[in-house]
């Protein structure tokens, strides 16, 4: 379904600030996976999700989607099938729209029209029916501003609009990181969700070992631009914080250090 075959990135190459961000990343995942991602700070996470994406453009390797090579494809027309949620609650939806105008823009995502043609009954009642999903209440709040959601509210705005037309495939980059514990853990849940009752391939990444372990059928960890560990099935159902640190260990030599990372 998705194959990432050879990545390498480099930044700023042949200067003092030269940075090899990818260095041969290759990832395959069949219809259906949910693979979350970890690694220490610059291990390449955020940057393989941004070249899937098309943000970035590799030196060299390739990324094919159902079959079709993708990687020199430009952003615009990948959001037709990708769909992403970031880190920033306020970057996946427009502060001065309201909560409508923001699923109509959604909906027709990939499309050549916008909704200057107008939200019909049929667009609010489809808007209204995704929302009671969430249980926020916002099913009755169509025409507020999405600025004045609260972070909570507006990231799982974001991921409903994610999925309000199927995405071939929905990268998720750190999308609880910035709310409090038991937000985090309420967006978690509705994430798997949404992926599981859509069977939506996807990846994601977190610095959050323990749900890096919980969530996904699947789970690499990075580092320096390289994937070192990769498990699934049993293996992951049975492994803990502990065990992974210790694997890390045992491929790298040496400790496992992330100035941003969670245990738990």
């Amino acid at each position: 379904m998705l194959k990432i075959d050879n990545l390498h990135l480099t930044f700023n190459p042949q200067s003092v600030n030269e940075k090899k961000a990818l260095r041969g990343v290759s990832l395959e995942l069949a219809e259906g996976d949910f693979v979350t991602i970890v690694g220490s700070n610059g291990a390449g996470k955020s940057t393989l999700l941004n070249s899937v994406a098309g943000i970035y453009q590799p030196d060299r390797g390739c990324i094919v989607l159902n079959g079709k090579n993708i990687t020199r494809m430009p952003v615009h027309r990948r959001a037709s099938f990708i769909g992403r949620v970031f880190q920033d609650p306020k970057q996946g939806t427009a502060a001065s729209m309201t909560i409508e105008e923001n699923m109509a823009l959604a909906l027709r995502r990939g499309k050549r029209r916008g909704v200057s043609r107008g939200i019909t009954k049929k667009d609010r009642d489809l808007f209204r029916e995704q929302l009671a999903i969430l249980g926020l209440g916002l099913e009755d709040r169509l025409t507020t501003k999405v600025g004045l959601l609260s972070g909570g509210q507006r990231q799982a705005l974001t991921l409903l609009m994610a999925n309000l037309i199927k995405p071939k495939l929905l990268l998720l980059d750190e999308h609880t990181a910035a709310l409090d514990p038991k937000t985090s853990e309420q967006i978690l849940d509705l994430t798997e969700r949404l992926i599981t009752e859509g069977k939506i391939t996807t990846l994601m990444v977190t610095h959050n070992l323990e749900q890096a372990l919980k969530y996904g059928n699947r789970m690499v960890m990075m580092h320096e631009g390289e994937i070192i560990l990769h498990v699934s099935g049993k293996e992951k159902e049975e492994m803990t914080v502990n065990k992974l640190l210790l694997k890390f260990e045992e491929v790298r030599g040496t400790a496992f250090s992330c100035d941003r990372a969670m245990l738990a």
